[in-house]
């Protein structure tokens, strides 16, 4: 039997702009590549985007690789930076610091995780750090950079990278993109949302009163969820309890004197400030709790952390922690903001545009949008949100600060059950029981745990049958090789304008 071309999907319409609209259609033009398909992008020139600088994790090297966009031309137009991980400041007690890596720590050794050996070294006395065996994190203690040829493997080969950039330069950018590849961008603003007899999305109203009919419509009206909330009444399950803060007041500063290669994440009384690196500027901002600090208490503390010139005055953001209750819907898919929001600590947010729209593309339905697909969608979606969750949760439970209300509250908050269970068993043997879903992988967790000194009782006895002695000589002679490689290589400032130009 011949499908009938009828009850194919022969028009997209994305409602919103900013990084999340865009992206959404770059993704979604170049899976429809000669497909026939219709995108039309609705835009409305009265709502700014928030446009504050953007930190991203490996993933988006990918996505670019997947457009097809090269990677120096992007870097050029959107002041981009590279990114190995982030460094993070007073979390764990005041003065104390760790790095959360991209990429690999050590590597396995006698087919057990190197967590495992190292961790036997340390509890016979060792005092090198988990991340010290992180190429990425050799090289951002050092400000040096490089991009590995995969054909000529060495020991920085296990390292990985992502950007900074300027979040509305990017959009610009995927602007060109999308509208040289097909899509059509309508500049409007929506002032109604049609639904058939079935309640499905038959078409928005332009704010001159014109229809815009589509057969499937992609939602990144950002926390307004003009279509998904105030057209189609889908809720928001609210995660507040166990990620409470809900303000971020974001500032830009003049570029720094050197660009280091990674994301600065530092802990404060009511919440935490972060450091973007951009090669025009750099971006600050500090996410609080507004149950503990007002507005321009925030704003006293980030300005005196800023250095050089403020560019901008501050921007005050509000959300609400949480996830959509469904976030496919019918004939409506909501995407960014509109999905749901997780503070940036692990700069998430990208991530979730981007892999919500490759899911969809990897299940696009017919125009009648079979429940069974909606609702496998909407299950791995939910994981990948309550994975990411718990990851962020784990810096806040596990602090010992206690120099605040804020920090003391972390004393008896609840946690997810999930993350609960997960924290047992790893105190135990320092074994992980991970979901094959989650964004991050054990040696992030690792770093993590770690950096916030969760140590297990013990290690897994299955590493008692490797050569203790050995690997104990090996490690110094790991660190040493790492070190001799990352002196060889060219600065962050150097790397770039090497690309760049």
């Amino acid at each position: 039997m011949r499908l009938d071309n009828r009850d194919k999907i022969q028009k997209y319409v994305i409602v919103g702009g900013g990084t999340a609209g865009w992206f959404s259609a770059a993704i979604l033009v170049r899976a429809l590549l000669n497909t026939g398909c219709k995108i039309e992008l609705v835009e409305s020139p009265n709502v700014p985007t928030i446009g504050v600088g953007e930190a991203t994790i490996p993933s988006i090297v990918d996505t670019l690789r997947y457009l097809n966009i090269p990677l120096p031309e992007f870097i050029r137009e959107t002041n981009a930076t590279f990114k190995l991980g982030i460094k993070f400041s007073d979390w764990h007690t005041v003065g104390d610091h760790y790095w959360h890596q991209f990429g690999f720590v050590g590597g396995k050794m006698d087919d057990r995780p190197f967590y495992q050996h190292w961790l036997k070294y340390v509890m016979h006395g060792g005092e090198l750090d988990y991340t010290d065996f992180s190429p990425s994190v050799a090289m951002a203690k050092h400000n040096k950079f490089h991009i590995g040829n995969p054909n000529k493997p060495n020991n920085l080969s296990a390292s990985t990278y992502a950007f900074h950039f300027d979040a509305g330069l990017v959009a610009k950018y995927l602007t060109d993109y999308c509208v040289n590849n097909g899509v059509i961008h309508t500049k409007s603003h929506v002032r109604d949302v049609v639904l058939d007899d079935r309640g499905f999305i038959k078409s928005v109203i332009s704010e001159k009163g014109q229809p815009i009919a589509g057969d499937f419509f992609i939602d990144c009206s950002g926390q307004h969820g003009l279509l998904i909330e105030k057209a189609l009444n889908v809720g928001v399950e609210n995660w507040q309890q166990y990620l409470p803060v809900d303000r971020a007041i974001a500032v830009q500063s003049e570029t720094l004197s050197q660009l280091p290669p990674y994301t600065e994440s530092i802990a404060h009384e009511h919440g935490w400030r972060w450091k973007i690196p951009l090669q025009n500027r750099t971006g600050n901002g500090y996410v609080y709790c507004s149950e503990f600090c007002d507005e321009n208490t925030a704003i006293d503390a980030l300005n005196r952390h800023i250095i050089g010139e403020k560019l901008t005055d501050p921007k005050v953001l509000s959300f609400v922690t949480g996830k959509r209750d469904k976030i496919w819907f019918k004939n409506c898919l909501s995407v960014g903001l509109s999905s749901g929001f997780l503070e940036p600590l692990e700069s998430t947010s990208i991530n979730l545009i981007v892999k919500g729209m490759m899911d969809f593309v990897n299940c696009i339905p017919d125009k009648d949008c079979n429940q069974q697909t909606i609702d496998e969608y909407n299950r791995l979606m939910d994981i990948e949100y309550e994975c990411i969750r718990d990851f962020l949760v784990l810096h806040y439970c596990t602090s010992a600060r206690q120099d605040s209300e804020f920090w003391r509250s972390w004393q008896h908050r609840s946690i997810p059950d999930s993350l609960q269970t997960k924290l047992a068993l790893f105190r135990q043997q320092g074994r992980l029981f991970q979901n094959e879903l989650d964004l991050f992988t054990a040696d992030s967790w690792y770093a993590v745990l770690e950096g916030m000194k969760v140590r297990p009782i013990s290690y897994d006895p299955l590493i008692d049958a490797s050569d203790f002695t050995k690997i104990k000589q090996s490690l110094p002679q790991y660190i040493k090789g790492l070190q001799d490689s990352v002196d060889l290589l060219m600065t962050h400032d150097e790397f770039l304008a090497k690309i760049t130009h």
